[in-house]
């Protein structure tokens, strides 16, 4: 067994003690090299902005310009959208070629005078169309997150929309309260000048009035759930919990829409698309690694040689040489078979999705119709009956003919049809908006 002991006498041995001296020096100090070129946060990192831009912050919201502004002023989407900048980065970085290495190397015999100066040069090369394959692979990323990003912006203009609707149907829910606190208000001032003429009870007024402030506490409860609202459909505007805003305009009218399904207006239909088209070039990507790549090399030196009896001699030499990997045992077998395995899972995605859009664009259609037919029934029959009987009722008992629980009774009822119709509005309304976003034109909604 050689020792460090016994290898250090082999090289005194040869006397070659500058060499050993050398090597030893080598060993001992590798550890202390410092790096000649330093990357650091000082000069090297760019300056970074959290800002990202003006936003607008008017306080009137059109219902018609809803989706414009989302699109615009949202904060995830206009931080999502910077993910664009990165897979361009990616784009520029993909396709090229390693770097080329320069060999300088220099030889000293000892004792003697002879030495030696050699150059090299060399080159790695792939011998497949690999680069211009990640080139592609590259481009195809860039353009499955753009339309992701605008996947998130359909998702988004159609949760401000739902939002949006809802405020808007509040505010008829409190007209509905005011007509009827107005109806009730001329029933009580009636039963008040009734009972100070002794005609009719003063505990009818009571309840009267009961019946008025339990429909004022319900309007309170609809002017916080607003406020609410209002709060929710600020962070999709990007506005602070402290921006005033005011949401306007007209629902459409409430008819199903004629629209057709069209998939390609779906950017998660095309997104899928996209993937399965990069999902096959990883495939031809992975099959163009299974060769490496071969490296060619160019190499010049010059010598000092001893040549007896004429003394020393300089020597000049010039040489090339290819180096070929075998592909003997890595053939990247295992990430082609995860490619291709990818490949056929998007294909079954893209299919499965297309059923499932057809079926949410189904569904929210029938969910429309179905709130029309609703209140279809309520307003042909129900509500002319509740309101007939509501009115005779009212006479009767101004005229002496009628009791006051079966007339509170009746204005009660008619209340709650009138509010059922402006809940089945709403529902109608969210399945519209649902109906476009399945359709992928959220932007036409209103």
């Amino acid at each position: 067994m050689i020792t460090h002991q016994s290898f250090y006498k082999t090289i005194q041995h040869l006397k070659l003690p500058a060499l050993c001296s050398l090597t030893l020096l080598s060993a001992s100090c590798a550890h202390k090299i410092k790096p000649r070129i330093v990357i650091d946060d000082a000069k090297d990192l760019p300056s970074f902005s959290t800002s990202l831009g003006a936003v607008n912050k008017s306080s009137s919201l059109n219902i018609s310009s809803l989706a414009r502004r989302v699109a615009k002023n949202n904060p995830q989407l206009r931080t999502a959208k910077l993910r664009i900048a990165e897979a361009q980065g990616r784009i520029v970085q993909s396709g090229r070629l390693d770097n080329p290495s320069l060999g300088i190397g220099i030889s000293k015999s000892i004792p003697s005078s002879e030495g030696g100066l050699e150059v090299s040069f060399s080159q790695r090369f792939p011998i497949t169309n690999r680069l211009s394959l990640e080139k592609r692979v590259t481009t195809q990323e860039l353009r499955i997150a753009q339309q992701e990003i605008k996947v998130a912006e359909q998702s988004l203009i159609s949760a401000a929309q739902l939002v949006a609707v809802e405020i808007l149907h509040i505010e008829k829910k409190q007209s509905n309260l005011n007509k009827q606190i107005e109806s009730l208000s001329k029933i009580n001032q009636f039963i008040d000048e009734a009972a100070k003429r002794g005609e009719l009870s003063a505990l009818d007024a009571a309840q009267t009035r009961l019946e008025i402030q339990s429909l004022k506490i319900s309007k309170q409860q609809l002017s916080s759930e607003k406020k609410i609202l209002t709060l929710n459909l600020k962070k999709y505007l990007g506005l602070s919990a402290g921006s005033p805003l005011n949401v306007s305009g007209n629902l459409p009218s409430t008819s199903i829409p004629s629209r057709s399904l069209a998939l390609n207006n779906r950017a998660d239909y095309r997104a899928k698309g996209l993937e399965i088209n990069h999902s096959k070039s990883s495939i031809l990507l992975e099959k163009s690694k299974r060769y490496d790549d071969v490296e060619m090399s160019f190499s010049g030196g010059l010598a000092r040689e001893e040549d007896a009896p004429d003394g020393l001699e300089t020597e000049g030499s010039i040489g090339m040489g290819l180096t070929i990997p075998l592909p003997f045992y890595n053939k990247n077998e295992g990430n082609i078979q995860s490619a291709t395995a990818k490949t056929q899972r998007v294909l079954l995605e893209k299919k499965q999705l297309a059923a499932e859009i057809r079926l949410q664009v189904a569904s929210q259609r029938q969910a429309m119709q179905n709130w029309l037919n609703q209140n279809a029934a309520i307003n042909s029959d129900l509500l002319p009956l509740a309101e007939k009987t509501s009115d005779d009722l009212d006479t009767a008992y101004r005229n002496g003919q009628g009791d006051f629980t079966s007339l509170l009774k009746s204005k009660s009822q008619a209340i709650q049809l009138r509010s059922q119709l402006i809940d089945n509005e709403l529902k109608f309304h969210q399945a519209r908006v649902k109906y476009f976003a399945a359709l992928g034109t959220p932007n036409s909604a209103f």
